[in-house]
């Protein structure tokens, strides 16, 4: 049943795309204008407390999105590519919130948050050209921590009428539709950190109806219940979690 919910919900995307753009309260652009969203000038800044956190948390401890998400498959095959996730489809993952309890306050302010993590790629990382799940969806990067050589670490975003070259500088973020083609590459010898989150696109009541629903079954899919399962394990697994285990 959870399977079938899914994959209804891939089935008919087309459609509810279509439908939720037609209710949208945003242009449909490849980069938004942040001046629409006020929960971003808030969350920048707290952006060396939210850094702070990420950078505190060692790459040992944050998993490869590629062995937590199997259904990534392509785009996660480089392991460099890493995610430490606060919260995602409404689960909270309180073992690693604990740690960052900054960022995980200031998330629960975010408007129409379906999904946060630190997301971190390795030096010399790169993610394939993909796209996202859905319009429903916005995807934002606040950089915390970013090579020194900006131009070698880059993402482009292919809009409807120019490709964007996107960088990050700390303290800086940005808002895109990821269902634009993107890709990234980080060819130098620094690791860039961002807290990445996702939020629903705004959008009148017919939208944000489909969106509601399109999302309940992708929380209740294997796809998302996968996920939430590795992601446990790999808490469980950390030695100071083993170590608190034995104490208790």
């Amino acid at each position: 049943m959870n399977k079938s919910l899914f994959q209804i919900g891939k089935d008919l995307r087309p459609w509810i795309d279509r439908v939720i753009m037609r209710s949208s309260r945003i242009p449909d652009a490849a980069v938004h204008d942040k001046s629409f969203f006020p929960w971003i000038a808030r969350l920048e800044q707290q952006w060396q407390a939210i850094r702070d956190e990420a950078i505190s948390i060692r790459a040992a401890d944050i998993p490869s999105l590629g062995d937590i998400s199997f259904d990534h498959g392509r785009i996660a095959a480089d392991r460099r590519w890493r995610a430490f996730f606060l919260k995602g489809y409404g689960y909270r993952i309180k073992a690693n919130a604990t740690r960052a309890p900054i960022t995980s306050a200031a998330i629960e302010k975010v408007p129409g948050l379906v999904t946060a993590n630190f997301s971190v790629l390795e030096a010399g990382g790169h993610i394939p050209r993909h796209w996202g799940m859905t319009k429903g969806m916005l995807t934002y990067h606040l950089a915390l921590k970013a090579p020194a050589e900006r131009e070698k670490c880059r993402m482009h975003l292919e809009g409807p009428d120019k490709l964007h070259v996107l960088n990050w500088e700390p303290g800086q973020s940005f808002l895109f539709d990821d269902m634009f083609n993107h890709e990234v590459w980080n060819e130098t010898d620094e690791d860039r950190y961002i807290l990445l989150i996702q939020i629903k696109r705004p959008c009148r009541w017919r939208g944000n109806l489909l969106q509601n629903a399109f999302l309940f079954g992708v929380r209740h899919s294997r796809f998302v219940k996968d996920i939430t399962g590795a992601i446990e394990r790999a808490s469980h697994n950390r030695p100071q979690d083993r170590a608190s285990a034995a104490v208790r």
